[in-house]
C-alpha cells in the first residue's frame, strides 16, 4: 500500500513508499483511510522542527486529521463497530505510566509528557491507504459528515478551547459573555467562529485577507464580523470582547490578545509560537491588567475521544445551519502522488488542503 511518510528531523524528506498492509492485533480496528488533512504541524514536521518516529523504525507516516472506513476489527474488537462504519481515529495516546489524567481518559492533559500521538510523535498517523487504530481511541459519524467529517480533529481543538473557557469562567463568577473575538481565519478560526455563533455570541474575525476573500465571506456567512487587520489597528478594539481566541500562532498577536478583553475576560491560546521572534511589550503593564482586571489567559492543546464525540455533533449542526460551510472550506484536494502539489506553502485563498486515499 501508499505511504507518505517522512525521516523525522531530517528537512524536505517527505516521500511517497510503499509498505505492507497492517494487521490489526488484539484490541485493534484497520482502517481504510478516505482522506487525510494537512496543517501546520505537517509541515512543521516536513520542515524538521520536530516528529519522532516509531520505536525502531526510521520514518514517520504523517497525518493526523483523517476520515476512514471500518476496514475489520482484530481479536477481542465488537461493538458498537463493523466493517463499512465511518469513523475518526483520535490522534493522541495515553502515556506507558498510565498517570492520572491518562487513566480518566484526559490524555490531553497528561502529566508525565509521555503521551503519543499519531502522525506526530512515535506512532504511524493516518496518510496510507490503511492504518491502524486502538479502537477504544475511535469515533463513529453518521453518513451526511462523509465528504467533511475529515474537519473533525480541527474542530476538537476549538471544542476543548470553548468547554474550557466556559468551565473556568462558570467555576469562578457570575458570567454572562456577550462578544468574542477571534484572531485568525484559517480553518481553527473558522471553525471557531462557526461554534461561537452556535453558542449565541456576537463573533468578529481578524485576518490580513481582504473583505472580498474566502475566508471573510466564510465568517460573514456565520453572521459574524470579519476585520482585516491590514486596515483596522488591533488597538482600536481594545477591551472590547468577553472571549479572545488567538490561534495566529504570532507572538506579536498574541501579546496584544489581552488588552482586547474586557474586566473578567478571558483569552484562549490554541496556537504553537515560534520563540526565536522578538516583541516590543511592557511586561509590567501586561501583568497589572491581569491582576486588576481579574482576567484570565490560558493554553490548550489536543483534545481526548469526548471533544471528539461533541465535535461529530456540531459538525451536523454547523452542516443543518450552514449548509455549504464546511465543503468551502475545503479549498484543495490532492491525490497522495501529487505530493509537491498537496503539501506546499498555503496560497491566499487556501483553507484546507485534503488529500484523497479513495
Amino acid at each position: 500500500m501508499k505511504a507518505i511518510q517522512v525521516t523525522p528531523s531530517k528537512p524536505n524528506s517527505l516521500e511517497l513508499v510503499d509498505v505492507a498492509v497492517p494487521e490489526p492485533k488484539k484490541g485493534q480496528v484497520l482502517l481504510e483511510v478516505l482522506k487525510v488533512g494537512i496543517c501546520g504541524t505537517d509541515r512543521d514536521i516536513i520542515a524538521g522542527f520536530y516528529g519522532e518516529s516509531p520505536s525502531g523504525a526510521s520514518k514517520l507516516t504523517l497525518g493526523h486529521e483523517s476520515l476512514c472506513l471500518v476496514s475489520s476489527l482484530g481479536p477481542g474488537v465488537k461493538e458498537p463497530f463493523k466493517k463499512g462504519d465511518l469513523v475518526v481515529p483520535t490522534v493522541r495516546r495515553s502515556c506507558p505510566e498510565n498517570c492520572l489524567n491518562c487513566r480518566s481518559g484526559q490524555s490531553d492533559f497528561c502529566t508525565t509528557g509521555d503521551y503519543k500521538e499519531h502522525g506526530i510523535k512515535q506512532l504511524d498517523g493516518f496518510a496510507s491507504e490503511y492504518a491502524l487504530s486502538d479502537s477504544n481511541y475511535i469515533v463513529k459519524l453518521p453518513s451526511a459528515l462523509s465528504m467533511t467529517g475529515v474537519l473533525l480533529e480541527p474542530l476538537t481543538v476549538v471544542e476543548k478551547g470553548i468547554i474550557q473557557t466556559f468551565l473556568i469562567q462558570d467555576s469562578r463568577l457570575n458570567w454572562k459573555p456577550r462578544k468574542a473575538l477571534v484572531l485568525g481565519a484559517g480553518p481553527v478560526g473558522i471553525l471557531a467562529v462557526a461554534l461561537l455563533r452556535l453558542r449565541g455570541l456576537q463573533v468578529d474575525a481578524v485576518a490580513t485577507r481582504s473583505e472580498e476573500s474566502l475566508k471573510a465571506r466564510l465568517v460573514r456567512q456565520t453572521g459574524a464580523g470579519y476585520i482585516n487587520a491590514k486596515k483596522t489597528d488591533l488597538h482600536t478594539l481594545d477591551g472590547m470582547y468577553d472571549i479572545v481566541f488567538e490561534v495566529t500562532g504570532s507572538p506579536a498577536i498574541a501579546l496584544e490578545a489581552q488588552d482586547l478583553i474586557r474586566v473578567n475576560g478571558v483569552v484562549c491560546y490554541l496556537g504553537i509560537y515560534r520563540q526565536e521572534q522578538d516583541t516590543m511589550q511592557d511586561v509590567g503593564k501586561l501583568f497589572t491588567d491581569l491582576v486588576l482586571g481579574n482576567k484570565i489567559h490560558f493554553g490548550s492543546v489536543n483534545a481526548n475521544k469526548s471533544y471528539f464525540e461533541r465535535g461529530a455533533k456540531d459538525l451536523i449542526l454547523i452542516k443543518r445551519r450552514w449548509p455549504d460551510l464546511l465543503g468551502k472550506m475545503i479549498t484543495k484536494g490532492s491525490k497522495p502522488e501529487d505530493l509537491s502539489r498537496a503539501y506546499s506553502p498555503e496560497t491566499q485563498e487556501e483553507i484546507k488542503t485534503v488529500i484523497n486515499f479513495r
